[in-house]
């Protein structure tokens, strides 16, 4: 390659002449020009004229010369035959490389080669008569906006013959309700359908068309340019849907196309990873991770099988182009390949141990079968596959076949395993409610000089302040209070994620020890959005609630509204609310009556009729109606009140069983229908710790659900179905009657005397002499109870 410097003329330069270093030319830039130093003493001396070496002029350049120079040479009968084989994009890029191509193009005489352009598309409507060639061209193959020439401006608006970006349709458009446009705007003027059925307008399009038609002043003018306007936009609409029916036909159509070249680089990249010894493990991987979803496969591009170049310079498009090319993506496909093969085997260890689960699942089924009706808690899978012992046998290596009889030390130590569970089961409810426990057994130090001291009771205090009858329990996650119930002391906000996996949000029956321990929120709650590809067989279920947790006693928080209730109903029964089990009041039995809602006879003056509720009815009775009003006020229905208990219930429930019944048939009553008397405390032993299992039912539905499942048509208890251990042992029904007794009591200053009620006129018109004054009666607490809590 020559070198940009010249050769310095020696001859300018006498000294240099016949020297040894002549010979030797010194090479400088051609652009450094010698000048003369300009003397201060001879102002008038002009230092350019002397006899110097002066720079050389820069070459003028000329046209450049490209390959489209020589088109405008040929005969123009072959230049148009040319040109008519172009699509019109190309026609119109050509139209704006050169003056002389523009002029040419751009001329009306030119027509007939856009017309052969357009042509060459497949399906293109023809030009609409109110634009030129060039300009349909633009609008339809173009890409820039119309407005502010931005570059990829996809979408065009076919009804105002525009293509606008997003950021100048904000400016360009105005928005309008065709109501309230003019008749002479409204199918005057271009539009497209805009927001909330407004009709947006092309600004410059609706001003164009105001000026000239202000312009007219001849009525008879205006509505001929009116009715002409409304014809040219009757003809953009008819064109417009032609259109757009042939756009959605390209985009549709390219779609196709590129979903073709994708399928094939797909298989193209299939066999050459066959090649390499993946095809096997290609077939192994699951829809989620197809290879059609990896960024280098996608790609609507073919294959490439030869090596590439790749150069720094024009980085995008030879980084398009490198991964084109096979041996180029080679090592990344392969890394992916071992990353499926790895998530593989993780799958396939993962259903290993969901067998092995449902052999120990099974396990644990024959042995709690064996020990029906439940007298303790018993584990839930969940929780029997998580012991020490069981975990175990099912994380042994993938090559190790596992059966039942692998299990046979653990079922030899069957008891020990499960006794110990239940062990650490009461000791974490020691300690969760060691604390609130700890506050209601502290004691006063009487010496410290009159300070409180609180003395920490031992474990066995704790447990024996368990089974009190006075401990009473509330769930957090399935009855959730309202806000104004809480004390103050005893607010905890932990309840709130309960709310929104509980089955219910109302107002629950207290709990009491130890049935709170198999409290189902303890061991359920609701899954939203479950895998149901790895279903483990341990904490599935496939009615609500649909998961399995281990037991766990957070939900567990202590009410202490319904302790001191509860001690009001232990004291109104003669017992000492300090060391009165619940399992003595279960023996004791005692009947109550509320003296918060009584209905006081309208006749006799000292005469009321009061609700008559068991000790736990009772307990339920008061946090539901009466909570905000203290304590309350119970009667003890002794020997001599026993006799006059009466059931006022009117029979409504067993009117709607029997329609029902009529309704849908005795079968499908007895299995849907929630109006029966029966307790709902069975549960079925079949479905036990499976899937399938449902919560409690009544005794004729679990016996329609053994039949119609299981094919036993005279089931039995113990063995067919058992009662379930959460319900208490009083076992109160799901609708107990309503009891009454009349009292005789002094009647309250408040309430009104028999004589103030009505006249005796009016007595004919009420069925019941007792009115209860009682607006807390209105609501009947029986309606929602549910002994299972």
């Amino acid at each position: 390659m020559p070198s940009k410097r010249k050769d310095i003329d020696t001859e300018a330069d006498p000294a240099l002449q016949g020297s040894d270093d002549v010979a030797k030319k010194r090479r400088v830039s051609s652009r450094l020009v010698t000048r003369k130093p300009v003397s201060l003493t001879e102002p008038d001396q002009n230092p350019l004229s002397d006899d110097g070496p002066k720079a050389r002029k820069r070459a003028r350049r000329g046209p450049v010369v490209g390959r489209l120079a020589g088109l405008m040479e040929l005969p123009m009968d072959i230049l148009f035959e040319i040109l008519g084989h172009l699509n019109p994009l190309d026609v119109l890029r050509l139209a704006r490389t050169t003056k002389q191509f523009r002029s040419m193009l751009m001329h009306k005489s030119s027509r007939f080669i856009w017309i052969a352009a357009r042509k060459n598309v497949p399906d293109l409507p023809d030009c609409p008569p109110y634009m030129s060639e060039p300009q349909f061209a633009n609008l339809v193959f173009d890409t820039h906006c119309h407005e502010c020439l931005a570059p990829n401006t996809r979408s065009v608006d076919w009804r105002i013959s525009r293509r606008i970006c997003m950021k100048c349709a904000k400016e360009c458009f105005v928005e309008d309700y065709p109501v309230f446009s003019g008749e002479s705007v409204y199918k005057a003027v271009p539009s497209k359908e805009g927001k909330r059925g407004r009709l947006c307008y092309y600004k410059k399009d609706l001003d164009e068309f105001q000026t000239k038609r202000d312009s007219f002043t001849d009525p008879e003018k205006r509505a001929a340019f009116v009715k002409e306007c409304k014809a040219i936009i009757s003809d953009m609409e008819k064109h417009a849907s032609l259109l757009t029916t042939w756009s959605n036909n390209q985009y549709n159509a390219r779609s196709e196309e590129r979903d073709d070249l994708r399928r094939e680089r797909k298989h193209a990249i299939i066999e050459e990873l066959t090649k390499l010894g993946w095809g096997p493990e290609i077939e192994k991987i699951p829809p989620a991770d197809d290879l059609s979803h990896h960024r280098l496969v996608k790609q609507p591009a073919r294959l490439t099988p030869r090596s590439q170049s790749f150069s720094l310079s024009g980085f995008v498009n030879d980084l398009h182009k490198f991964f084109l090319v096979w041996s180029n993506m080679r090592a990344e496909m392969i890394r992916y390949m071992e990353q499926m093969k790895a998530q593989r085997l993780e799958r396939e260890r993962k259903l290993l141990i969901i067998s092995r689960k449902r052999i120990a699942v099974s396990i644990l089924r024959s042995y709690k079968s064996a020990r029906l009706p439940f007298t303790d808690i018993m584990p839930e899978p969940v929780d029997f596959c998580a012991f020490p012992q069981v975990s175990e046998i099912i994380e042994l290596p993938t090559e190790i076949e596992i059966t039942e009889a692998s299990f046979s030390s653990v079922v030899s130590h069957m008891d020990e395993v499960v006794t110990q569970w239940r062990r650490s089961c009461y000791d974490m409810l020691i300690q969760q409610l060691k604390e609130p426990l700890s506050q209601s057994l502290s004691a006063i130090d009487p010496k410290g000089k009159g300070k409180a001291k609180a003395v920490e009771p031992c474990d066995a205090d704790l447990t024996e302040a368990l089974s009190l009858a006075t401990t009473v329990f509330r769930c957090k996650a399935c009855s959730p209070l309202p806000l104004t119930f809480y004390e103050e002391e005893s607010w905890d906000d932990s309840w709130f994620p309960g709310v929104l996996s509980s089955r219910s949000t109302g107002l629950r029956s207290p709990l009491f020890y130890p049935n709170v321990m198999g409290h189902r929120c303890l061991t359920k709650q609701r899954l939203y959005g479950p895998d149901y590809l790895f279903a483990d067989p341990t904490t599935q279920l496939n009615y609500s609630p649909n998961l399995r947790t281990k037991w766990s006693c957070a939900p567990l928080q202590l009410d202490n509204v319904a302790k001191d209730m509860v001690s009001k109903v232990v004291e109104t029964c003669g017992l000492d609310p300090l060391t009165t089990t619940t399992m003595q009041m279960d023996i004791l039995n005692p009947k109550l009556a509320c003296l918060e809602c009584v209905a006081w006879d309208s006749e006799i003056q000292d005469l009321c009729q009061a609700s008559v509720f068991t000790w736990r009815a009772a307990a339920d009775h008061h946090l539901r109606s009466h909570r905000s009003k203290g304590n309350g006020k119970w009667k003890y229905i002794d020997d001599s009140l026993v006799d006059k208990v009466e059931n006022v219930d009117d029979g409504s429930h067993d009117f709607v069983a029997s329609l029902v019944s009529a309704v849908l048939g005795p079968t499908m009553s007895n299995l849907g229908s929630s109006t029966s008397h029966e307790d709902s405390i069975w549960l079925c032993t079949h479905c036990l710790d499976l899937p399938d299992e449902r919560e409690c039912m009544g005794l004729s539905k679990i016996k329609n659900h053994i039949s119609a499942l299981h094919g036993i048509e005279a089931p039995e208890e113990n063995r067919d179905y058992y009662r379930d251990y959460a319900v208490s042992q009083e076992g109160l029904p799901s609708y107990p009657p309503k009891l009454k007794v009349k009292l005789t009591m002094e009647r309250p200053m408040d309430v009104p005397l028999p004589s103030d009620y009505f006249s005796d006129s009016d007595y004919s018109d009420y069925g019941d002499n007792f009115e209860c004054l009682c607006e807390t009666c209105c609501f009947d607490e029986y309606e929602y109870f549910d002994p299972y809590y």
